[in-house]
């Protein structure tokens, strides 16, 4: 097990073999090196993060054309303006809770996907590398998706929805290959755009949005699916985040407190999330009593609803349109960067593998996967968001556990052993509740192609509930799993 555990450590270079084995250009350009490698205090002590950072990074990857479109996803269910402001309101409350507190796991100087063997076990843990690595390619190719649409509806179709996802998915490499620093530089600002287009918009289309009823209201539990299914889509998009969060403040000061990038992280996500999804919610009812917004949004989604409400402003509101399709940028950076770090962790030849790579490699599966799914965009969001929601739920159910039931706090691991397999446990129970898991979504899950038979009890057309099951499932039997794991495994 020596033998093993050496091999699998990597030889670590002091400070000045570093700048002298980095080239060139890498070191004028501040290029990030290195990958998973858990970020020790000493390392911390030279360029570290500010910890306001942790709240203008997630302004800048929530204040969001993609925000702006889960919104709309309300309306598009047959739930009211107000029905819509009250969900987006709760379920962000409760649910941004998460990835703040997922956040703090930086502060280990570990990313969060390699955090994860600790609950789900060095092998286990190859589950979590899999679906995150789903989940952040998915993500990039929706997200571009958004954004290229309303460079379609600028273009009056002109330019392809598939080539604006090209566009915004080079852009995204370009400043993930980059690194850490130049990502902290540029969304301590790039958030302010798009913060100027969705308050222009709301003005300008306010005169077109309406708080009414659709003219055929759901009523019953007709009514409860549609809220359900909301409520899942919303919750989905903020609980994305948990798998990443820590990935950005493992260059923290190590004497931060936990409750400022809590703090942080809670805020930057919370605060433009409720504000551009509660637009994203009123433009659509635009399409509610107008048959040009209504035409605008069948051919050009969320675009076209944009297009509308910044038509009176002329010239600007087109240039605003471009500003609004560019914040599909900064709202990747976590995507396509993460991606790299859930690779890594896929053994010691992962990590041999330079990060630019891994980089590279989440660029082109996300380009090939955007041009794909923009001919079905609004199935595919729907299906990627509540099959992401799933997995998360049961990835921060587990570690939580584990946490809280199992290491009774941070005290309570040993983070020298994150690349040893024989400080970790196997992760026989986070296998078993995972199965157990996604039973449970199977049972609650609704989505176009289909719906599970509880689910389908709820309505004529079924609510996702999805999320509830999985939650119970998997967190009811983890500890149970877990602790003959810890009792017949030692760890």
């Amino acid at each position: 097990m020596t033998i093993f555990k050496d091999h699998l450590a990597k030889p670590q270079l002091d400070s000045a073999d570093t700048q002298q084995a980095q080239p060139w250009i890498h070191g004028r350009l501040s290029i990030e090196e290195g990958g998973i490698e858990r970020v020790t205090v000493e390392e911390r002590q030279h360029n570290p993060t500010k910890f306001w950072n942790a709240a203008t990074f997630w302004f800048s990857a929530n204040m969001a054309v993609a925000t702006l479109n889960i919104g709309s996803l309300g309306g598009t269910l047959g739930l009211a303006f107000w029905d819509c402001f009250i969900v987006i309101l709760v379920v962000n409350i409760i649910s941004d809770l998460l990835p703040a507190w997922t956040a703090t796991v930086g502060l280990t100087g570990l990313r969060m996907t390699t955090f994860s063997r600790y609950s789900f076990g060095y092998w286990g843990n190859m589950l979590v590398v899999i679906f995150s690595m789903i989940a952040t390619t998915g993500w990039n190719a929706i997200n571009s998706i958004s954004g290229a649409s309303v460079l379609n509806a600028l273009s009056n179709g002109q330019f392809p929805t598939w080539a604006g996802a090209i566009v915004i998915c080079t852009s995204v490499w370009v400043i993930c290959a980059l690194g850490i620093s130049w990502i902290h530089r540029l969304d301590t600002y790039i958030w302010i755009p798009p913060l100027i287009v969705w308050c222009v918009a709301a003005g300008t289309g306010a005169s077109q949005l309406t708080g009414e009823e659709n003219p055929e209201p759901l009523q019953g539990t007709d009514k409860a699916a549609a809220i359900l299914t909301y409520m899942a889509t919303i919750f989905s998009f903020s609980v994305s985040w948990v798998n990443c969060a820590a990935d950005y403040n493992v260059r923290m000061p190590p004497n931060t407190p936990r409750w400022k990038i809590f703090s942080a992280t809670y805020i930057g996500i919370f605060v433009p999330t409720v504000l551009v999804q509660t637009l994203g919610a009123a433009l659509y009812t635009g399409t509610v009593r107008n048959t040009v917004w209504k035409d605008a949004y069948q051919e050009s989604s969320i675009g076209g609803l944009l297009k509308m409400a910044l038509e009176p402003a002329g010239g600007f509101g087109k240039f605003l349109m471009v500003l609004a399709a560019l914040s599909a940028i900064p709202n990747n950076i976590p995507n396509n960067y993460s991606f790299a770090l859930h690779t890594q962790n896929l053994g010691p030849w992962a990590m041999r593998i330079p990060r630019m790579v891994w980089v590279t490699f989440g660029f082109v599966a996300a380009i090939i996967i955007g041009c794909c799914a923009a001919k079905y965009f609004q199935d595919t969001l729907q299906t990627l968001l509540s099959v992401i929601g799933y997995w998360t739920v049961i990835h921060i159910t587990l570690i939580m556990e584990e946490h809280f039931m199992f290491r009774r706090g941070w005290a309570g691991y040993d983070f020298d052993s994150w690349n040893s397999p024989g400080g970790l446990p196997f992760g026989w129970a986070a296998i078993g509740a995972f199965a157990f898991g996604f039973l449970g979504a199977a049972l609650g899950m609704k989505v176009a192609w289909y719906a599970g038979p509880i689910s389908s009890l709820i309505g004529k057309s079924g609510a996702n509930i999805g999320h509830e099951l999985t939650f119970a499932f998997s967190g009811v039997v983890f500890p149970v799993f877990r602790w003959v794991e810890k009792h017949y495994g030692g760890l």
